[in-house]
Formats: structure tokens, sequence, C-alpha cells
């Protein structure tokens, strides 16, 4: 499944619904049953692949909302929300 003009924010590592404190590369997705799964991320030309480690219930339908280092790999933090597409690996 793709989700395209998906809208990406970010949040702050720690704990997440997943059981496991979030690292810089993760990201939450709305739907716990999703934990671990690895997806592929492009923004602006930029592609990088992440794993699912928390939900995110504020999230729109297909919005990501990523940790500050994986939200970062895409722009600036100043940015606060980006659009781009993902699918699950």
């Amino acid at each position: 499944k793709r989700f395209d003009d998906a809208r990406f924010t970010y949040y702050v590592d720690g704990l997440g619904a997943c059981g496991q404190t979030n690292q810089p590369g993760d990201f939450q997705y709305n739907g716990g049953q999703y934990c671990f799964q690895m997806i592929t991320i492009t923004v602006g030309g930029k592609t990088t692949q992440a794993q699912i480690m928390d939900e995110c219930p504020g999230c729109p339908y297909g919005g990501l909302d990523f940790s500050e280092g994986l939200f970062q790999f895409f722009a600036s933090l100043d940015e606060g929300v980006l659009t781009g597409s993902w699918n699950f690996d």
C-alpha cells in the first residue's frame, strides 16, 4: 500500500507504544498493529527506510510522525511539516 501527499511531522524520542524506546531514525504511525514493520519514505527527492516504533493517534490518515533525527534527514526542524509519500516494504 502506498500513501501519496502524506503529512509528516516530528516528535521527541521516548518510550513508544510498541514497548521500546524510540531512536532518531524511527517514526510513528496511527495503528499499533504495524509495530516494527519497515517502510520506505520519499520527500522532495530524498528516500530512506525506517521502522515503525510507535502509534500516532493525532496523525491524519496516512500521516507519519517522525523522530527528530528522521525529520532532519529530509529538512530542518524549522519546516515543522513536510509532505511526501511512503509505502510498506
